[in-house]
């Protein structure tokens, strides 16, 4: 994996460059998701248009590293995300944001527009569930997360069943950054105000992938918010686990 040295300790961000180009497409995963874990098999599928893509699994997830800090937040991800983009020989890029990650895509497309070739954002902001689950991570302080609440959020989830596939890259996950990351994305979701900061944007290419389960209303949303959206059969807000191969074709009609 490529490696870039994110804090003054030296501790190392971790992403893998896949395909050939001068314009990489860059992944960015969900709170407790990897880009290592999460798009393989997207962009291995006979569906996936080959462009350059960077699976980047963010500082206190995947096979980044994860040190003891206040830096795991969705303005502090992004400043870091724009000092190591700043630091490769790239001149364009797009973006790929999922979920929660969405935030952090925004905060990065905003700081860098000259640069930014596309944006495109799957399941974005944060549904019922991922409301209550990063309430309930929030409403404890941030040392009895780390101490327990972390672990037995884990032990919930297993109980729970169907998160299988998402646990793997969750549990290895920095528990400091689950709980800043939850608090900075309520903040961001705001009831829907970060919809505005979508509208705003001004880049060349917007674009929503949803799952065929998203109420008509929210279609009409990223619609208006000056969006093309592609429609992912079969699957549900994980779906780079639920339909692969559909993911990587809309990505593909989309980055192309």
């Amino acid at each position: 994996m490529n490696t870039y040295p994110f804090d003054e300790q030296k501790d190392l961000l971790r992403w893998q460059d896949v395909y050939y180009g001068a314009s990489p497409l860059i992944y960015i995963h969900g709170l407790g998701g990897a880009s290592s874990s999460d798009y393989p098999r997207v962009v291995a599928s006979d569906a996936y248009c080959r462009r350059r893509s960077w699976l980047l699994d963010l500082p206190g997830a995947g096979f980044s590293d994860k040190p003891e800090a206040t830096l795991y937040g969705t303005t502090a991800q992004a400043q870091t995300l724009e000092s190591w983009i700043c630091s490769t020989a790239i001149n364009r890029f797009s973006l790929f944001g999922h979920s929660a990650g969405a935030f952090i895509a925004l905060k990065l497309a905003a700081a860098m527009p000259t640069k930014l070739s596309s944006l495109i954002l799957c399941q974005p902001g944060l549904n019922e569930y991922g409301i209550a689950m990063l309430e309930s991570i929030t409403s404890i302080s941030e040392s009895e997360f780390v101490a327990s609440g972390f672990s037995q959020l884990l032990e919930q989830l297993k109980d729970n069943g169907g998160n299988e596939s998402w646990l793997g890259p969750f549990q290895a996950c920095s528990a400091q950054a689950v709980y800043q990351w939850a608090g900075a994305a309520l903040a961001d979701y705001d009831e829907g105000r970060w919809i505005n900061v979508l509208s705003a944007l001004r880049t060349p290419k917007k674009a929503v992938i949803l799952s065929d389960s998203t109420p008509l209303n929210d279609i009409r949303l990223y619609h208006q918010a000056g969006c093309r959206v592609e429609i992912v059969t079969h699957s549900g807000h994980m779906i780079a686990y639920d339909n692969p191969d559909g993911l990587a074709k809309a990505i593909s009609n989309l980055a192309s």
